[in-house]
């Protein structure tokens, strides 16, 4: 039977990593055992499991699925496929619709129960754990914060502990300048961080300065020696939603000894920076609303990959228009592109270059098909999986001589582990070359029928009257803007093959 099977660890620290390669060493056991074709082993590193959009590897199974590449999808235990009992009935409907079989395994390998009755019960134990974690975190930050726990990382300062700070005087005279730019000189957020940026002053993680990062100094009294903990709770350990506790619910301790800006002038920055919200209305500082537009987050510079920004003008008439927030931000010392977008110029353009795949619909899929297979032969010429297979064999029968001699006292028990570790990951090198070949060939096979979906869906985005920016993300991966005015659209499903 051909199968795939999935992994996930929830942190990218080295003990979480190493148990992820334990979970892919204990599917090619399986593997082998049952006499089972492994075709792919999808792994998500550094991942939460509470929800499943957000695991890359995850959502690239259930696509790959829809394409008989595999029949069957095999998982060490529940809570490494979701912790989120919607999602993974979601998820299991989703692949038994296809006539993919979903198996759990215990830890010595033998298969549970495949009733979604017992599934269900499985999955919620798995979400319950997941909910009493997250209360027995939460539980624990709150009493530390209570304590007076100091933030990990806040510019002005250097952490001792849990809970102490030391001002660092290099970014405590940052600071005492930040709010002299801001109260006296009338600089706003932006003109402030340009002029650190210019001036090559670093920030607390090396990045550039940003009106963002600007407003949260202004706007936190630990500068005036009042540390404010429990400001902001996660409401939903699902979906990770936070939002500002009650009145009454965060905890304030007097720290003195963190002072680097007089009350005054904490105080004349804060009347000042809601008199320019109101000059400004501008009811959100700081906010960002990624999908608010329809090209929200598609639109990506060419010379330094930030994100295309919205910007309204009005003269007559309003025109919505867009430009690199790299250079916007940053000013062309960061980035040159300062090339200008109508967005309605922009929409007809897409609209005539996806109108012009619909209507050259056969020359589209077969250029993408010949296009694959020219990078598929290329990726693999000169590849010999007898040949492979040959030398996989003959390095598993080193392996068992190098067993011999130290069953033999000929070399030691680490002199045995280091010659296995070295002769493992050529194996494994040699058996990812194979599977990827045979992957890439069963993918290559189910091209056409999912291009051809990629066409129903651009003509059934055609045929809408008004477009949104979730309508967009279906089709278009993303736009990149060179400051030539050149417009290069990458299909999403062109993104997903090639």
């Amino acid at each position: 039977m051909r199968i795939v099977a999935y992994c996930r660890v929830s942190t990218e620290n080295e003990h979480q990593l190493e148990s992820l390669q334990n979970q892919k060493d204990f599917f090619d056991d399986f593997a082998k055992r049952y006499n089972h074709e492994l075709i792919r082993i999808y792994a998500d590193e550094g991942i939460s499991g509470k929800q499943m959009e957000n695991r890359v590897q995850f959502m690239r199974m259930l696509d790959d699925s829809q394409h008989n590449l595999f029949d069957m999808v095999v998982v060490k235990d529940i809570s490494r496929f979701a912790r989120n009992t919607v999602d993974f009935l979601t998820a299991v409907r989703e692949l038994k619709e296809r006539g993919i079989e979903v198996q759990f395994l215990s830890n010595n390998q033998t298969i549970l129960g495949n009733s979604e009755f017992i599934l269900t019960i499985f999955s919620a134990m798995a979400q319950e754990e997941s909910a009493n974690l997250s209360k027995r975190v939460k539980f624990g930050k709150k009493v530390n914060a209570s304590k007076g726990r100091v933030p990990n990382i806040i510019y002005g300062y250097d952490k001792i502990d849990t809970f102490n700070l030391t001002i660092n005087p290099d970014e405590a005279a940052v600071v005492r300048r930040i709010f002299d730019m801001y109260c006296t000189d009338g600089y706003g957020s932006r003109k402030i961080s340009n002029t650190l940026n210019e001036t090559n002053t670093p920030s607390k993680k090396g990045t550039r300065w940003t009106p963002k990062t600007i407003r949260r100094i202004i706007t936190n009294p630990i500068y005036v020696g009042t540390l404010i903990n429990n400001k902001i709770e996660t409401v939903d350990f699902l979906t990770g939603k936070r939002q500002a506790v009650t009145e009454g619910e965060s905890f304030t301790h007097p720290r003195p000894e963190l002072r680097i800006i007089s009350d005054e002038q904490f105080n004349l920055a804060q009347k000042q920076m809601i008199e320019r919200q109101k000059i400004y209305e501008n009811k959100n500082p700081g906010g960002r609303y990624s999908n608010r537009h329809i090209f929200s987050t598609l639109i990506k510079c060419a010379n330094c990959g930030y994100s295309f920004s919205r910007k309204t003008q009005t003269y007559k008439n309003t025109y919505y228009r867009w430009r690199c927030s790299g250079n916007n931000l940053f000013t062309k010392d960061f980035c040159p592109n300062n090339f200008v977008i109508d967005e309605l110029e922009l929409l007809e353009h897409i609209k005539e270059y996806l109108s012009g795949i619909i209507a050259n619909r056969h020359n589209f899929i077969s250029n993408v098909i010949k296009e694959y297979n020219v990078k598929y032969k290329s990726a693999n010429d000169g590849i010999d999986q007898k040949a492979l297979l040959k030398q996989a064999e003959k390095l598993n029968h080193i392996k068992g001589k190098y067993k011999s001699m130290y069953a033999n006292d000929i070399i030691s028990i680490d002199e045995l582990k280091g010659k296995c570790a070295e002769l493992d990951g050529q194996i494994t090198e040699i058996e990812k070359s194979i599977s990827d070949r045979e992957y890439f060939t069963l993918k290559g096979d189910k091209l056409e029928e999912k291009l051809q979906q990629a066409i129903n869906d651009i003509e059934n985005l055609l045929s809408l009257d008004e477009y949104t920016n979730a309508d967009m993300r279906k089709i278009i991966d993303k736009i990149i803007v060179h400051q030539n005015g050149e417009i290069y659209i990458h299909l999403k499903v062109l993104s997903d093959i090639i």
